[in-house]
C-alpha cells in the first residue's frame, strides 16, 4: 500500500492512563459500593479487589493483541480474527448491550446524585429527558473534546484521593463486622455487579494506532490504570464501610454523598455532585457513541441487518445504530432496577472478556505469519486459561436475569449468526483458529510443483489488455499454470440440473467464450486451462476453485467502477477479503507496461507490490521502474527531515522485498495532500502498481480506500495486489468444504 492511513502516533503513557481510568471511574464508585454491599456486606471491599483480578487477564490479553492488531475496532476485531464471525457476532452483540447497560446505569446514578441538591419530579423521567439530549447531540454530530476528559480524570483522582486521605482516620472497624454477610454467593453477586467498574480498561486497545511506543505504553498503561484503579476502588469503599452506617450505606444510590457530607458539609456535597454529573453523563454520552458503533459494524459486515449502517446525509453519522442505541438504553432506564442494570451490564462483559482470552490463545496455537506482537502475555496461557474459568465461575453464580443476559447472548448470537449472518457473509469471514486446519488439508510447497493462477473472466474481447500483463506475470515464472474460469451463476430459486437443462443458450455463449479467449492467448503466447463452472455465488466458487487447485495467486480484472454497498465490487469484494493466496487486481488500459511507479508506504502489502514490479521489470525489456513515497507534510518537521523518513521507508521495504537495488529509481514528496499528489504522480506512468487497503469491511469503512481511489481515476494500467497469509478461511466453511456441504 502507498501511503497507509493511519492516525498519529501522539500517545504517550500518561494519556493512556487516562484515557483507560477516564472510561473506569464514574457509575463503579458513585453508584455501586452502596447497592453492592446490600449483597455482600463490608465484604464489598472484596468483590471491587476481585473484579480487578478478573479483569486482568483480558487485559494483558488485549495488550498483546493490541500490539499485534494496532487498529481501531477493539475487541471486536481481535475476537473476530482470531475466532470468526460467529464468535464476532457474539462479542459484537455483547459489547454493544454491555455499553448500553452501562450508560443507562450512568444516567441513572447521575439522576440520583443530582436528587440530592434538587427536587425531582422522578429519578427516571430526568435521566430520559437527559438520555433523548444526549441522543440529539450524537445524530447532530456535536464535537467534543478530549482534553476536557484528561483534566477531569485527574482532578476526580485529586478529589477522590483527598477524601480517602481526610476520611481514613475516621474509620471505625467494628463496622467491618460481621465480614460475609451474604456468604460466597453474595461476594459473587457483589463481584458480578461492580464488574462494570472496570468496563474502560480495555477501552484504550480501540486507539492503539495512536500510541507512542506501544509494546511498552499499551500493556504498562493498561495494567497500571488497572491497578491504582482497583487501589483506588478498594481504599474509598473500605472508608464508605467504615464511616456509615451498615444498613444506611447498603443500598444506598448515592454514596459519596452519604460520605463526604459529615467531612465536608454542604459545600462538599456541592462539589462531589457537579463531579459525579460530569463523570456519569460523561459516561452516558461515551456509552452511545461507542455503543452505536457496534451495530454500525456489525451491518457493515452484513451480520446485522443493513439499515444499521445507514448514514445522516445531513450530519453524516450512523442515525439508524444512534437511535436504535438510544432508545434501546431509554427502555433500560424505565424497565429495569439499578441493581438489575448493573448485573446484567456485567454478565455480557464476562462472554466478552472470555473470548477475548481465547482469542489469544487461538493466535498463539495457530501462530500465523502475520501475529507479531510487540508484547507478549506473561505466564501464557495460565492467565488466559484462568480468565476463562473464572468467568464461567462468575457466570455459574448469577441471578435469573443476567444469566438470561449472559447465557442468552452466547446463544442468541450463535442462532442469528446461523440463521442470518452466515447467509450473508459470502464466503463465511476468517479466522486464524481455522487456519490450522487449512494446513493441514493443503500439501507443503515444493520448487517442482507449478505456481497456479487462477483467472476469473466474463469478456476476454474487452479485456484482452489485462490479458497482455496476466501473460507477463506468469512468465516470470518458469512452471506457472493459468487457469481462466466463466461461471454461470443461478439464483436460489432454480437448481443447477435446471439450468444446464433449460439455459443451453448460456451453455452455448460460454463456449463461444473459451474460444475467443483461446483464440486472444495464442495471439500474445498465453498458455492456459480453461474451466466451466456452474453455481450460486461467482466469488463463492472463485476460491473454492482456489482451495481445490491450491492456487497461488487469483488475477482479478478490475473495470474501476464502485458499486454501491461494495469497495469494489459484489463479486471481487469477497475474494479480496478472503481468499487465502495472493490476489491481483488489474485495471488494464492498454498493452504495454512501460514505466512502471510503485507507491511505498507502510502498509502490510507494499512489500508484494515492490516484488511484483520488480517481476514485471525483469520480463519487459522496455519497462522501467520508480518507487515513490509521499509524505503528508507536517509543521514540526522539516522537508529535508520528511524525505530522509520517506527513504527510509523505501529502503526498508526494498530490503525486506530482496530484490536488487541497481534496478530502480526513487522518488520521495512531500506535499499537503497526499491523496492529490499520489494521483497527480500516477499520470506520469504507465503502469501503477500499489498495495492493496487492509482486508477487512470494518477497516475500509473507518480508514478508505486509497488504492482503490487511485486505480479508479488513473488513465494508465493499475495493479494492485495484495500478498498471502494475511487472511484465513472459517472453521465453519472448511467443516462444510470437508463434507461438501455446499454440493
Amino acid at each position: 500500500m502507498a501511503e497507509k492511513l493511519t492516525l498519529e502516533r501522539e500517545l504517550g503513557l500518561t494519556s493512556i492512563i487516562a484515557i483507560s481510568m477516564g472510561a473506569m471511574i464514574g457509575s463503579g464508585i458513585f453508584i455501586l459500593p452502596g447497592i453492592a454491599m446490600a449483597e455482600t456486606g463490608p465484604s464489598v471491599i472484596y468483590a471491587f479487589i476481585i473484579a480487578g483480578l478478573l479483569v486482568f487477564p483480558a487485559a494483558i490479553s488485549i495488550a498483546e493483541l493490541g500490539t499485534a492488531m494496532p487498529e481501531a475496532g477493539g475487541d471486536y476485531i481481535f475476537i473476530e480474527r482470531g475466532l470468526g464471525s460467529a464468535a464476532g457476532t457474539i462479542a459484537g452483540l455483547g459489547t454493544w448491550l454491555m455499553l448500553m447497560f452501562k450508560g443507562a446505569l450512568a444516567l441513572v446514578g447521575g439522576m440520583f446524585y443530582l436528587e440530592a441538591l434538587f427536587i425531582l419530579p422522578s429519578v427516571e423521567s430526568v435521566a430520559i429527558v437527559l438520555g433523548t439530549i444526549l441522543i440529539l447531540i450524537n445524530i447532530f454530530g456535536v464535537k467534543q473534546t478530549g482534553g476536557l476528559q484528561v483534566v477531569m480524570v485527574i482532578v476526580m483522582v485529586i478529589i477522590l484521593s483527598l477524601f480517602v486521605l481526610v476520611s481514613l482516620s475516621k474509620v471505625e472497624y467494628h463496622r467491618f463486622t460481621p465480614m460475609f454477610t451474604g456468604g460466597f454467593g453474595g461476594v459473587m453477586t457483589a463481584t458480578l455487579m461492580v464488574l462494570i467498574s472496570y468496563g474502560g480498561v480495555t477501552k484504550v486497545a480501540a486507539v492503539a494506532e495512536e500510541i507512542r511506543n506501544p509494546e511498552r505504553n499499551l500493556p504498562l498503561g493498561l495494567m497500571l490504570s488497572l491497578f491504582v484503579t482497583t487501589g483506588l476502588y478498594a481504599l474509598i469503599v473500605f472508608v464508605l464501610v467504615g464511616i456509615i452506617d451498615g444498613p444506611e450505606l447498603a443500598g444506598s444510590n448515592m454514596p459519596m454523598v452519604d460520605g463526604i457530607e459529615p467531612s465536608f458539609g454542604i459545600l462538599g456535597v456541592i462539589f462531589i455532585v457537579v463531579a459525579a454529573m460530569l463523570a456519569l453523563v460523561s459516561t452516558a454520552n461515551a456509552g452511545i457513541l461507542t455503543a452505536s458503533r457496534y451495530p454500525f459494524a456489525l451491518s457493515r459486515d452484513k451480520l446485522i441487518p443493513a439499515f444499521f449502517a445507514n448514514i445522516s446525509k445531513r450530519y453524516n453519522t450512523p442515525i439508524t445504530a444512534i437511535l436504535v442505541t438510544g432508545v434501546a438504553m431509554l427502555l433500560i432506564i424505565l424497565m429495569l432496577p439499578v441493581e438489575e442494570i448493573a448485573k446484567t451490564a456485567g454478565s455480557f462483559q464476562i462472554v466478552v472478556y472470555i473470548l477475548v482470552n481465547v482469542a489469544l490463545i487461538a493466535f498463539r496455537v495457530r501462530k500465523p505469519n502475520w501475529y507479531k506482537p510487540k508484547f507478549k502475555s506473561p505466564a501464557y496461557p495460565v492467565i488466559q486459561i484462568f480468565g476463562v474459568l473464572s468467568g464461567l465461575v462468575l457466570l455459574s453464580q448469577m441471578d435469573t436475569l443476567p444469566l438470561i443476559g449472559g447465557v442468552g447472548i452466547f446463544v442468541i448470537g450463535t442462532l442469528w449468526y446461523l440463521f442470518y449472518g452466515r447467509k450473508y457473509v459470502e464466503p463465511e469471514r476468517t479466522s486464524v483458529i481455522s487456519e490450522a486446519i487449512t494446513t493441514s488439508i493443503q500439501q507443503p510447497e515444493s520448487e517442482d510443483m507449478p505456481y497456479r493462477i487462477i483467472v476469473p473472466i466474463a469478456n476476454p474481447a474487452s479485456q484482452q489488455s489485462m490479458l497482455r500483463i496476466v501473460s507477463s506475470i506468469a512468465s516470470t515464472r518458469p512452471n506457472a499454470e493459468v487457469t481462466c474460469v466463466n461461471v454461470i451463476e443461478v439464483p436460489d430459486q432454480t437448481s443447477l440440473a435446471q439450468e444446464l437443462e433449460f439455459n443451453q443458450e448460456a451453455v452455448v455463449r460460454q463456449e463461444n467464450l473459451f474460444n475467443t479467449i483461446r483464440e486472444v492467448s495464442e495471439s500474445i503466447d498465453f498458455n492456459l486451462k480453461t474451466k466451466a463452472v456452474v453455481g450460486r455465488s461467482v466469488s463463492n466458487i472463485i476460491l473454492n476453485l482456489a482451495d481445490t487447485l491450491q492456487a497461488d495467486e487469483i488475477i482479478l480484472g478490475w473495470k474501476g467502477s464502485k458499486k454501491e454497498k461494495h469497495i469494489l465490487g459484489s463479486n471481487i469484494d469477497p475474494i479480496v477479503y478472503n481468499a487465502s493466496c495472493k490476489v491481483s487486481l488489474i485495471k488494464a488500459s492498454h498493452n504495454e507496461i512501460g514505466n512502471i511507479v510503485v507507491f511505498v508506504g507502510t502498509g502490510p502489502y507494499a512489500i508484494t507490490a515492490v516484488q511484483r514490479a520488480a517481476e514485471l521489470l525483469d520480463n519487459e525489456k522496455n519497462a522501467s521502474l520508480t518507487l515513490v513515497n509521499v509524505q503528508q507534510r507536517k509543521s514540526e518537521l522539516s522537508e529535508k527531515e520528511q524525505k530522509r523518513k520517506g527513504k527510509q521507508i523505501i529502503r526498508q521495504v526494498v530490503d525486506d522485498a530482496m530484490i536488487p537495488k541497481t534496478s530502480f529509481n526513487t522518488r520521495v514528496i512531500v506535499a499537503d495532500n497526499t491523496k492529490k499528489m499520489l494521483m497527480k504522480v500516477a499520470e506520469e506512468y504507465d503502469t501503477v502498481l500499489i498495495g492493496s487497503s487492509r482486508s477487512s469491511s470494518l477497516e475500509r469503512v473507518l480508514f478508505g480506500t486509497i488504492p482503490e481511489d487511485l486505480g479508479r481515476k488513473s488513465k494508465g494500467n493499475v495493479i494492485i495486489v495484495r500478498g498471502r497469509g494475511q487472511n484465513f478461511r472459517t472453521g465453519l466453511y472448511l467443516f462444510k468444504r470437508i463434507f461438501k456441504l455446499n454440493e
